[in-house]
C-alpha cells in the first residue's frame, strides 16, 4: 500500500469515528461536511489503490447521499434515497462482475443468508408501506435494490463482502424505521441514530478494504 493511500485511509477512519461526537448536534453545514467526509475519503482511497470504477462510484454516490441526509426535509430524503439507490446498484453490478451468482448455492449458509436477506427486505416493505404513504413505491424500489445487492454479495467468495453488505442492509433497515416509525420524542431514536452510523460506516470500510484486496 502506498503511503498517500495509507494516510487517506487513516483520515477516513478518524473522520468516521469522530463523527459520533457531532452526530447528536442539530443539522448544520459543519455537520453535513463532517458526515460526508469519511466515505468521500474512502472513495479517494479506493481510487488511489486502483480499485474498480464501480467501487469508486458506489462510494462517491454514498457520500453524496450522506450530504443529502445530513439535512432534514422530504427533498433531501429523496436525494439521499436516490444517491444510495445508485450506490447499491453499483455495488450489485460490481459483485456480479467479480463473483458468480451460482456460488450462492455452493454453501448452505450462503443460500440461507440469501433467503433471509430477501425475506427481511420484503418484511420491511410491508411494515413501512402505510407509514411511508406516497413514498412507499420508492421504499419498495430501494428495498429491492439492497436485497439484490446482498444476494449478489454472496456470489463473491470472501465472507467479508457479505458481512459488509449485511451491515449495509441492517443500517438502511433501521434508518427506514427511524424515519417512518419514530417521532423525535421516541425513546429509541438516539440509539437508532447511533446504530445507523456505526453499521453504515463499518459496512463501507469492510466493503472497501475487502474489494480493494480482491482487486490487488
Amino acid at each position: 500500500m502506498e503511503m498517500p493511500a495509507t494516510i487517506v485511509l487513516g483520515l477516513a477512519l478518524a473522520a468516521g469515528l469522530s463523527y459520533f461526537a457531532i452526530l447528536p448536534k442539530p443539522a448544520s453545514h459543519l455537520r453535513a461536511v463532517w458526515k460526508t467526509l469519511p466515505v468521500a475519503l474512502l472513495a479517494f482511497y479506493a481510487f488511489l489503490m486502483g480499485a474498480p470504477d464501480l467501487l469508486v462510484l458506489a462510494l462517491v454516490s454514498s457520500a453524496l447521499g450522506d450530504a443529502f441526509l445530513a439535512y432534514e426535509g422530504e427533498k433531501n430524503f429523496i436525494g439521499g434515497l436516490s444517491s444510495f439507490l445508485l450506490a447499491h446498484v453499483a455495488y450489485g453490478a460490481l459483485f456480479f462482475a467479480i463473483g458468480d451468482p451460482g456460488f450462492v448455492a455452493s454453501e448452505i449458509w450462503r443460500l440461507v443468508a440469501a433467503v433471509i436477506s430477501v425475506v427481511l427486505a420484503a418484511a420491511l416493505v410491508v411494515y413501512l408501506w402505510r407509514p411511508a404513504a406516497r413514498l412507499a413505491p420508492a421504499v419498495l424500489a430501494y428495498a429491492t435494490a439492497i436485497a439484490a445487492m446482498a444476494v449478489l454479495s454472496l456470489g463473491v467468495p470472501p465472507v467479508a463482502v457479505f458481512v459488509g453488505a449485511a451491515l449495509f442492509l441492517s443500517s438502511d433497515a433501521v434508518l427506514a424505521i427511524e424515519t417512518f416509525k419514530m417521532d423525535k420524542a421516541h425513546p429509541w431514536r438516539r440509539l437508532a441514530a447511533l446504530y445507523v452510523w456505526a453499521s453504515y460506516f463499518a459496512a463501507q470500510v469492510v466493503l472497501t478494504l475487502a474489494l480493494v484486496a480482491i482487486a490487488s
